[in-house]
């Protein structure tokens, strides 16, 4: 293997540098494939997308996008012309399928019923306010099959609108929001932050590689390996067509810091090699960074694709790309690195450079030895509080709260739950298994009353809207019996809109019904799930067994998303651990070196989990997946420690002199490394996609504790079992 990657070196820097040139001609060319719709962020097959998504070609699509227009003073003619105006302009936007507002209704019905239309469920809340300051425009969009392209387009369209509006009536306010809208923000605010933070961070790593080394040979020689790396990984992604819009960002900065990680070590090989060969040729002292590296980055190499690649078994479709396109990138990052470190091996050192650190941390070392006991009370103290703080853990299904409290689109989604109606919706369907006519009177009744029932019942359920507000919509009381509920839901299909209308709580067949429930956030997916739960049974009690009835709509398939996206993850952590231990058992080839690895490595992970609960830093989809993939790079330190130890300890020193020769060598590629990921992943701290700036920050904490663990608790470990024989 040294041999082959001795001979072929230059071939394969030169084939890294032709795929890394394509790479940027099909980013410039092709570009990324881009896909908004929920469709790419699941996998198709989950059951309760497919509901989901059946919900939405029966009834009314439930993507819509709202814009509120707020004045100082109740509705009057003026704002009438600045509505009108809006949903005009609206209905010009490709994706809009049906802009509906209160101006859809007849001036002279309006005039004629007044007050009592206005207070109507279907308008008051919806598309008015109770003070009439307010009016709304609500556009049902285009559903699922809309492209990427085409739905980003459509928001710009919208928000061109918004501004257009807010320039010429300027005494009104136009907020513009809804669940179409936010899915494209999000989208936003990834994209910005590839662009931003992945630039930021690979130039932060670079530099600090130069710094730590206070050469310009190793941050050149990583800033190629990471490039190349990165460059690769996504020309493959061009070259498959695959989708990774939401994983691009994480994907760019991981292989960046992960990749220039492995080139510290095999640079401070470099040095050593060069200290130990002060008059050897280049090829000589590559030889022997070869021969002492080779086992130990492989080794880690395999560890850390394991715990990137276990995130694959999660349903979420972005998750799984993730964690097979990190594997290509971590395999190309470990062959540039070996390929390009030929390079450093030339010229020579100042001894004092090499020798300032490593009695640093040859001090550690000892210090940690003379005082073992309190070293392992104060770890064991670090995992009794971070155990503690497990069950503080909370859940968070609110998809708004990924943004910052600061940012328009928390504002927005405030500003309409307090003036208008919680955006979080909840479909309730009931369909006759016979396929017979649902809409009679009795079943309108029962509608109504579920409908009351569930606002009651369920502190998140704010609203109802049913096929019964519908019928009451210009008409007063409910319908006294079958006919008349025909003959209603044949005059509203006179009506422009009465079709449309007709469509949100009836279906085509007219065998379903639709109950609109209105939730807001603020509660933990498994509190979701469980009214959910209670929400269908209730339905399923009051129609009884000619019917079924079944539960959807995005608050409740937002729960389930994240509720199945935890269930895999915490499968994939498992596995991560089961993998990582057994890989570790074969590379060691000793069970007391792997229990020793592995106590040291799920120390991290448990104080991280610990640190989410004291912090009361949510659990979301990207901290959930955070924990497998920072077990897998966690553990690259302790191989590469561990093996050195073991390689140290050939040569017949005894456990403490041998523990204090390795703090002094490997320690200080530990150090560098652990500086290296941390201050790259601590620039997504800045981020306004708060899952993204709770990923940076939670990956330094842990990095740094698994660097404690490394130069003060393994020692101790090691000692302890060496003591023991």
């Amino acid at each position: 293997m040294i041999n082959t990657i001795r001979r072929f070196r230059w071939a394969i820097n030169l084939l890294a540098a032709v795929a890394a040139v394509a790479a940027v001609v099909g980013l410039l060319t092709v570009g990324l494939r881009e896909d908004y719709r929920l469709e790419a962020f699941v996998a198709s097959s989950d059951p309760a997308y497919e509901e989901f998504r059946a919900f939405m070609d029966e009834f009314t699509s439930n993507e819509f996008a709202l814009l509120a227009i707020h004045g100082r003073i109740a509705f009057d003619a003026d704002m009438e012309r600045a509505l009108t105006d809006a949903v005009n302009r609206l209905r010009t936007v490709p994706g809009v399928a049906r802009a509906g507002s209160l101006v859809d209704i007849p001036a002279y019905v309006r005039s004629a019923m007044g007050e009592r239309l206005l207070a109507h469920p279907l308008l008051a809340g919806n598309l008015i306010s109770e003070d009439r300051r307010t009016v709304a425009v609500l556009c049902s969009m285009a559903g699922e099959d809309v492209g990427g392209s085409a739905r980003r387009a459509n928001v710009v369209a919208l928000r061109g609108i918004a501004d257009a509006l807010r320039a010429e009536y300027p005494q009104y306010e136009f907020i513009l929001t809804g669940p179409y809208v936010t899915l494209i923000d999000m989208y936003a605010y990834v994209d910005h932050d590839l662009m931003v933070f992945s630039m930021l961070a690979f130039v932060l790593v670079v530099v600090t590689m130069g710094a730590v080394f206070r050469r310009v040979k190793p941050m050149l020689y990583a800033g190629a390996v990471a490039a190349c790396a990165i460059l690769c990984t996504l020309g493959l992604t061009v070259a498959l067509g695959i989708v990774c819009s939401l994983i691009t960002q994480m994907l760019v900065i991981l292989i960046i810091v992960l990749a220039v990680a492995n080139c510290v070590h095999l640079a401070v090989a470099s040095e050593e090699a060069i200290a130990e060969l002060p008059n050897g040729s280049p090829d000589e002292r590559y030889g022997m960074t070869l021969r002492h590296m080779l086992a130990p980055c492989c080794a880690v190499m395999v560890t850390t694709a394991v715990g990137f690649g276990s995130v694959s078994i999660s349903q979420i479709a972005p998750v799984r790309r993730f964690g097979g396109l990190m594997v290509f990138g971590l395999v190309i990052a470990l062959v540039l690195g070996f390929t390009g470190v030929y390079r450093l091996h030339r010229g020579s050192l100042p001894p004092a450079r090499l020798a300032r650190m490593g009695d640093a941390l040859g001090a550690v070392a000892r210090t940690a030895l003379k005082h073992r006991i309190a070293c392992g009370v104060f770890f064991v103290g670090l995992v009794v509080i971070s155990i503690l703080g497990v069950p503080r853990l909370r859940f968070e299904s609110d998809f708004v709260k990924n943004f910052r409290p600061e940012s328009s689109v928390r504002k927005s989604y405030r500003f309409i739950e307090e003036h208008l109606s919680p955006l979080g919706s909840v479909e309730v369907v009931v369909r006759r298994r016979d396929g017979g006519a649902i809409a009679t009177a009795e079943n309108v009744e029962r509608v109504a009353a579920l409908g009351k029932s569930f606002v009651a019942k369920h502190e998140p359920v704010r609203r109802a809207l049913t096929l019964a507000d519908l019928l009451t919509l210009g008409f007063g009381a409910e319908p006294v019996n079958d006919v008349d509920v025909q003959s209603r839901l044949g005059l509203l299909q006179l009506w422009p809109s009465g079709a449309a209308l007709r469509r949100n709580f009836l279906n085509e067949a007219g065998d379903a019904l639709r109950i609109n429930l209105r939730c807001i956030e603020g509660f933990d997916v498994d509190g979701k799930l469980r009214v959910c739960a209670a929400i269908q049974r209730e339905a399923a009690d009051a129609f009884g067994p000619e019917y079924q009835t079944e539960v959807t709509g995005l608050y409740y398939f937002y729960a389930k998303l994240v509720s199945g996206l935890l269930r895999d993850q915490y499968r994939a952590l498992g596995l991560t651990v089961a993998a990582i231990t057994a890989v570790m058992g074969l590379m060691l080839r000793s069970v007391r070196w792997t229990l020793i690895a592995m106590a040291v490595n799920l120390l991290p992970v448990v104080a991280c989990l610990g640190a989410m609960g004291w912090a009361r830093v949510p659990v979301n989809m990207t901290t959930a997946m955070m924990l497998s993939a920072t077990m897998g790079i966690a553990v690259d330190d302790t191989l590469h420690y561990i093996w050195r130890y073991r390689r140290e300890r050939a040569g017949c020193a005894g456990v403490s002199e041998t523990l204090v020769r390795t703090h002094e060598s490997v320690g200080r590629a530990c150090v560098f490394t652990t500086v290296v990921i941390a201050g790259g992943f601590s620039i997504l701290m800045l981020s306004e996609f708060l899952p993204t700036a709770y990923f940076g920050g939670l990956v330094g904490f842990t990095m740094f504790v698994a660097l404690a663990a490394d130069l003060v608790l393994l020692p101790v470990l090691v000692s302890a079992f060496a003591r023991r024989g």
